[in-house]
């Protein structure tokens, strides 16, 4: 029974408990319910002379007019390798080399282009020399070709008249006179025949004289026999073949006039040119070694002023090669801005403008600039000019002056700035939240609350806007509360 009575107990305590936990575990959920409350937004604003300001901030970097560019823009050269050059941030003189290039491969094709401009000039004085000759026997040249033709068409008529006629008629005459020989030895021979047989001469002598004149017409014999042989060749084949070369000769000299008449001055019109060549590439030529010679002393670059070695060129405000070097070999590019000489004075600031602030900005402006290197360093600047169109997508541009004061930190090109320019400012201004104001067509209204109670719909005159706010100024004065919400008809 009394263990009974003490379980009992036990249960009794453990039921409060739970119950307490419980309790405390509502009242923690409701806990929340007590908790303080996020202030109501005002619905009101009370119109009283304010500070109203346009204001354009703005990142910008900063600049000098001051920048001598190391350009190199050969004539004749194209391969710049570098040898030494100055590292970025090297301050320096004026004269000072600042950076050089191997001079090897020129100074070969200088030599090379000097040795060949040596073999131009006799080859030149050669050309004159045939050129001037040529001048003087042109007449001639043209002469003799005329007078080759007229020879060449005289021994045609005269080989045609005379000559041919001659060779014929010699021909015939040649194997008559043969055969006319022949039978007067051969009638000789019969006469000697006859008179021996009726003298007394000795057997002896009579052989001798009868074997001679027996030889005789022999000879006679093949006298015309070769006189038929050579009439023959001179009516068959000589005389047809003169025939075709007399022709041929004076057909060729004819030719050979109209030829001589086209050849003769077009060769000497082609000396001339020939000249003319040669004196236009040898001026080019000597051209172009004074040009390979001023690319040569172009290699040595020293410092047009006294300043500090950059990088590469300066593209509005930026440096793309701010903190690279030219190392040895390196290859340059013509036309490439390889470094600058910089002077940091007279510095401006370039600042790129957001459309969305393009309204807050306005030339004249006073402005604020602010070195993001040197935060507490606040420098008097005005807005010089603005671009007339976007330079980059959805940005305008601004140059500020800026006024460095003497004991300023140093400030060099290419550092970043931040720029506040107030466009516009008014210490006594009325001005109402953007939230405030309403339009219908081309009108602009608020509401504003009246002492009895309840509101008026007031037509207003907006001016500038800034920062959520609106000047007005027109419609409302000081004291007048307006209603930042639509009230609820």
């Amino acid at each position: 029974m009394r263990r009974r009575t003490m379980a009992g107990g036990l249960l009794v305590v453990l039921v409060a408990l739970a119950a307490r936990h419980a309790g405390a575990g509502e009242a923690a959920k409701e806990a929340p319910k007590d908790a303080p409350k996020e202030a109501p937004k005002p619905t009101t604003h009370t119109v009283k002379p304010e500070l109203f300001k346009v204001e354009a901030q703005l990142k910008g970097v900063f600049e000098t007019p001051h920048v001598a560019e190391v350009v190199f823009r050969p004539e004749a050269w194209a391969e710049l390798t570098v040898l030494e050059a100055a590292a970025p941030g090297t301050p320096v003189k004026k004269g000072d080399v600042i950076l050089s290039l191997d001079p090897q491969k020129i100074d070969e094709a200088i030599k090379d282009a000097e040795a060949a401009l040596a073999q131009m000039d006799p080859a030149l004085k050669v050309a004159l020399e045939e050129l001037a000759a040529a001048e003087k026997t042109l007449a001639m040249d043209l002469a003799a070709a005329e007078r080759a033709k007229q020879y060449a068409d005289e021994d045609l008529q005269r080989y045609t008249e005379t000559d041919r006629p001659m060779a014929v008629k010699q021909a015939h005459v040649a194997v008559q006179n043969a055969t006319n020989y022949l039978e007067y030895e051969t009638e000789e021979l019969r006469q000697l025949e006859k008179m021996y047989k009726a003298d007394d001469l000795t057997e002896e002598t009579e052989e001798i004289i009868l074997k001679r004149q027996r030889d005789t017409v022999e000879r006679a014999k093949f006298a015309l026999e070769l006189a038929k042989q050579k009439s023959d060749q001179t009516l068959r084949i000589e005389l047809p073949r003169q025939d075709i070369a007399t022709k041929e000769s004076a057909t060729r000299q004819a030719v050979g006039l109209v030829k001589a008449k086209v050849a003769i001055p077009a060769s000497l019109t082609k000396k001339r040119l020939d000249v003319e060549k040669g004196k236009t590439d040898q001026a080019k030529a000597a051209e172009r070694l004074a040009k390979m010679k001023k690319d040569r002393e172009a290699m040595v670059v020293k410092a047009p002023c006294d300043g500090v070695v950059y990088m590469g060129g300066c593209v509005r405000g930026a440096w793309p090669r701010l903190g690279q070097t030219l190392e040895r070999g390196a290859q340059l590019k013509p036309h490439d801005v390889v470094m600058s000489v910089v002077v940091a004075k007279d510095l401006f600031v370039r600042a790129a403008v957001p459309e969305e602030q393009l309204e807050r900005v306005a030339p004249g402006g006073e402005a604020e600039v602010v070195p993001v290197g040197f935060p507490s360093t606040k420098l008097a600047a005005s807005l010089d000019s603005l671009s007339p169109v976007p330079v980059t997508p959805g940005n305008f541009e601004a140059k500020f002056r800026v006024t460095v004061p003497p004991g300023a930190p140093p400030l060099v090109p290419g550092m970043n700035a931040n720029v506040k320019l107030t466009s516009y400012e008014k210490r006594d201004a009325l001005a109402v939240p953007v939230a405030a104001l309403a339009t219908e067509g081309e009108a602009t209204f608020v509401w504003v609350q009246k002492a009895e109670g309840g509101s008026e719909k007031r037509a207003v005159t907006v001016g500038r806007r800034s920062d959520g706010k609106a000047e007005i100024t027109k419609g409302l004065s000081a004291g007048d509360v307006v209603l930042l919400e639509r009230p609820e008809k």
